[in-house]
């Protein structure tokens, strides 16, 4: 007998689960999985330009480092002011800073194609990343600085944590709406072919700068809750590794699936950040987590070059004809 899960039931559930979790689970995994759910929101966005239009963008991270920077100097004085409007208020004004500097960003670069848009966008953290040790006075420098934890989303963790899922549930249905609509039917023509989509009277590179705007949008606004969940802001929410830990998320779940940027994203956060740590630490032979990483990432591109969700789904598939 061939029991089939309806994907909304399994959503739900996963949901139930998360929200009941904190009630059993100790403070530093609760601290780990609301960054988790802040990172699934880095790895959607990015899906959007990668997954859907085809655009290969290696400087999301810039977008996060936008946002998570502008919601920090708006709650300090190192620019010689300090406002006094709400958190949640200077969160959105990253996302929106984000969004400009996505728009920018966009007119200029999305005529190119393939590895040049790819190589173009790569440049663009180092830069903000030099920016920031140069002028460490306002950004400081490599260590960056605490915004305080008056600025926090919530004293309590648990409460942060529940704001961190709330606001990943939100991104992710707000992208997915997007993709379902006549935006996404067109984005998804834009990255089959170019050519048939310009044909038929598509705008490629307005749809391509749709794309871009929204990817960088949610970047930034995951990048200011960052900031205030975990209260300090760096050259870390600029710099590669992070960057290739996105990629990787969703390269590993199903580039292009939606559901695999949600699935990969978390499972590569909690590997990096826990798993993999775990391992490192118990050999006899000194590696770091990144390794264990990449070597995960080999394995499975050779394994599931679709991706895990595309490989479940086929899986699954294969059963149902079966019986």
């Amino acid at each position: 007998m061939h029991v089939r899960i309806d994907a909304k039931y399994l959503a739900a559930a996963i949901i139930a689960v998360l929200v009941a979790l904190p009630f059993t689970a100790s403070t530093s995994l609760l601290y780990m999985l609301g960054l988790a759910f802040i990172f699934v929101v880095y790895a959607v966005s990015w899906d959007i330009v990668a997954g859907y239009t085809g655009q290969v963008n290696l400087g999301h991270t810039v977008f996060i480092g936008i946002g998570a920077y502008t919601t920090a100097l708006l709650n300090t004085s190192r620019l010689g002011i300090e406002l006094s409007a709400p958190v949640w208020l200077t969160i959105l004004a990253g996302g929106v800073n984000a969004l400009s500097f996505g728009l920018v960003i966009g007119i200029i670069c999305l005529r190119l194609r393939g590895y040049y848009l790819a190589l173009v966008t790569a440049i663009l953290p180092l830069i903000f990343i030099q920016i920031a040790n140069v002028y460490s006075g306002v950004f400081g420098g490599y260590e960056g600085f605490s915004v305080g934890l008056g600025k926090s989303l919530a004293t309590d963790l648990k409460l942060r944590y529940y704001i961190a899922l709330l606001f990943m549930l939100i991104s992710i249905a707000a992208m997915y709406i997007v993709v379902k609509s006549k935006i996404g039917i067109k984005l998804r023509a834009v990255r089959d072919d170019e050519e048939l989509a310009e044909a038929v009277g598509i705008d490629v590179v307005k749809y391509k700068l749709i794309a871009f705007c929204i990817s960088a949008f949610f970047a930034g606004l995951a990048g200011a809750m960052t900031v205030h969940y975990r209260l300090t802001v760096g050259v870390d929410l600029f710099d590669i590794p992070l960057m290739l830990a996105i990629v990787l998320g969703v390269i590993i779940g199903g580039i292009g699936t939606f559901y695999g940027a949600i699935v990969g994203g978390f499972a590569i956060y909690i590997a990096k950040n826990w798993f993999f740590r775990i391992i490192a630490e118990s050999l006899a032979v000194p590696v770091s987590d990144d390794f264990l990483l990449y070597l995960l990432l080999i394995a499975l591109i050779i394994k599931a070059p679709e991706g895990i969700v595309n490989r479940v789904k086929a899986f699954l598939s294969s059963k149902t004809t079966k019986q």
